[in-house]
C-alpha cells in the first residue's frame, strides 16, 4: 500500500466506521428503511457528483462517466415510488486533490454498497447497490491518486474533502434512519 493510500485510509477511518456502523443500522429487509438507505445515499453521492461534473472529473480519471451512479440511484428510488429531491449543489470542485478524495469515498462507497445489497430482497430494486465495477477501475483509481498526490500539501487537501465527503454520508443517513426509526 502506497503512503497516499495509507493516508488516506488512515485520515478517514473513523469517518469511515461510523458512517459504516450508521448505515448498517438500516433493516434493508423493510421497504420504508430501504428507500430511506438509498435517500441517504442519494442526498450525499448526488450532490458530489455534481460538483465533481462542474470541477472536471476528467481530469483525474477519463472514465469518469462511466462511475456515476446517480442514475442508478435514482432509478432505484423512483422504482420504489420513492423519489427523492436533492437540493442543488453550487459551485465546483477545481482542485484536483480535492477531487481524488471525493471520489476516494464514492468509489469506496461502491465496494461497501454490494456488501449491503446482499441484504435487499431479490425483488426490490438493486441497480445502485449492485453497480458493476470491472475489477480493474479500483485499483486504476489508486495509481492516478498516487500519481497527483505526490506532495504533503496535496495529500491534505484530498484528506480534507474525503472526510467532508464521508460528513455527506453521515448527516444525511442520520436524517434518513430518524424517520425511520
Amino acid at each position: 500500500m502506497s503512503p497516499t493510500h495509507r493516508r488516506l485510509r488512515e485520515a478517514t477511518g473513523n469517518a469511515h466506521t461510523r458512517v459504516d456502523s450508521l448505515f448498517g443500522r438500516f433493516d434493508l429487509t423493510r421497504r420504508d428503511d430501504y428507500a430511506a438507505l438509498l435517500a441517504a445515499h442519494a442526498e450525499a453521492v448526488l450532490p458530489v457528483e455534481a460538483l465533481l461534473d462542474r470541477g472536471g472529473a476528467e481530469r483525474l480519471t477519463a472514465d469518469w462517466p462511466q462511475r456515476r451512479r446517480g442514475p442508478s440511484i435514482r432509478a432505484d428510488l423512483a422504482a420504489l415510488g420513492a423519489p427523492v429531491s436533492v437540493p442543488e449543489t453550487a459551485g465546483a470542485v477545481a482542485e484536483i486533490a480535492a477531487m481524488a478524495g471525493m471520489l476516494y469515498v464514492l468509489e469506496g462507497s461502491r465496494l461497501g454498497a454490494r456488501f449491503l445489497a446482499r441484504g435487499v430482497p431479490d425483488h426490490w430494486p438493486r441497480a445502485y447497490l449492485s453497480s458493476h465495477q470491472p475489477s480493474h477501475m479500483w485499483p486504476e483509481l489508486l495509481a492516478k491518486i498516487d500519481s497527483l498526490l505526490y506532495e504533503p500539501q496535496l495529500v491534505d487537501v484530498a484528506v480534507i474533502a474525503a472526510n467532508q465527503t464521508f460528513g455527506r454520508f453521515e448527516a444525511a443517513g442520520a436524517r434518513w434512519l430518524d424517520k425511520v426509526s
